[in-house]
């Protein structure tokens, strides 16, 4: 057996209950002996990985953020129509938030924290380079309004949050594909040239 093994699933252990209990309880309310006691490792052993708590919630900050970046960009071809391939992204982001909604309520309520430094957010920035450069080709090919990629970037968000919250509380709706092209067929008519 690796045994580097052992560590990566204590680490991974530590995440997943620090996920759970930072969504349930808020950073303030959840002791590192708690989050230690949910894993099932030692406390020190959690410090071993994260010197302090801060640096456990930036660190699954930036995990979670991987997470949805490798979901998101899945089956994208750049072959295709833009609009399609934004329609992908799009469902991408969405079907991510629905299947993993202990980290996108984790990004819901920490992603304008304090908590997360600047550093943290910089790294995180830098992750969305794929997605920029797709909203780039868009608007290099006078398909979306000219404004910075960044900016549209805030504006997607904003319609998977509202579209995810929507499903979160209609699971109904969640294979829906007539809805959730509707629902991009608004996006896109914000966007558009």
């Amino acid at each position: 057996m690796d045994q580097s093994e052992p560590s990566t699933d204590k680490k991974e252990l530590i995440f997943r209950a620090a996920l759970r209990l930072f969504n349930a309880n808020g950073f303030d309310r959840t002791p590192t002996s708690q989050i230690s006691r949910e894993a099932g490792v030692a406390t020190g052993t959690l410090f071993h990985y994260f010197e302090t708590k801060e640096e456990l919630i930036n660190a699954l900050y930036l995990r979670c953020k991987d997470s949805m970046l490798r979901e998101v960009m899945a089956g994208f071809d750049k072959a295709v129509p833009f609009r399609a391939g934004l329609r992908r992204v799009y469902g991408n982001l969405i079907a991510w938030a629905i299947n993993n909604s202990g980290e996108y309520l984790f990004f819901q309520q920490f992603s304008n924290s304090t908590l997360i430094g600047d550093k943290t957010r910089e790294t995180g920035r830098e992750k969305f380079g794929p997605l920029l450069d797709i909203l780039d080709e868009g608007v290099r090919q006078d398909l979306i309004k000219t404004v910075q990629p960044d900016y549209l970037l805030y504006l997607i968000s904003g319609m998977v949050m509202s579209t995810t919250g929507y499903l979160l509380d209609h699971p109904e709706k969640q294979r829906d594909e007539g809805f959730l092209e509707q629902s991009f067929g608004m996006l896109w008519d914000s966007i558009r040239q």
